[in-house]
């Protein structure tokens, strides 16, 4: 019976003093009404007004950068672009190498890196290619133009030779 007594009694004591703790916190400090949220996003874009834009990069944007002619005509231009090095057809390596880099407001290419490397010589093969892309069209953000990070996957891979089957034409000649 002691033991229910003081739980009771302590818990008394920790709800009061809790209580009291609580009066000296704002309801609206953990819950989020349609004004508060509005208010924080009108202090967020005067941050931005002030924060130069064209020094940030961006991940996610409203139009995302693209290569001319598309996604088909980026992955044409990798595949005709790319060099194997000797020493990995020789070795038959093959790998994806992932790159990263930024599409600027100008449309040029800018710090392009390898974000997934495989072996040396595709790395650099793959910087050489990305970085001599010809001009993108930018990303925008609320229309405006602005620094857009991009990832693409260069995929170094032999072709298989292709099998050739020996055809024999059987001619039935009948001469009689």
């Amino acid at each position: 019976m002691k033991r229910v007594v003081f739980f009771v009694g302590v818990s008394l004591i920790a709800g009061v003093l809790g209580v009291k703790a609580q009066n000296n916190v704002k309801s609206s400090d953990f819950v989020r009404t349609p004004d508060s949220l509005l208010k924080l996003w009108e202090e967020q874009d005067e941050k931005e007004a002030k924060e130069p834009v064209a020094n940030r990069i961006f991940q996610v944007v409203e139009e995302r950068p693209q290569f001319p002619g598309g996604d088909v005509a980026l992955m044409k231009y990798l595949k005709d672009s790319l060099r194997y090095p000797a020493v990995c057809v020789e070795q038959q390596l093959q790998g994806r190498v992932i790159v990263q880099f930024v599409v600027n407001p100008d449309s040029t290419i800018s710090d392009a890196q390898v974000i997934k490397p495989v072996n040396p010589h595709f790395d650099k093969e793959a910087l050489r290619v990305v970085n001599a892309m010809p001009k993108w069209i930018p990303g925008k953000l609320r229309g405006k133009s602005v620094r857009v990070r991009f990832t693409v996957p260069v995929t170094f891979r032999l072709e298989e030779p292709k099998k050739v089957e020996a055809v024999s034409e059987v001619s039935n000649s009948n001469n009689e």
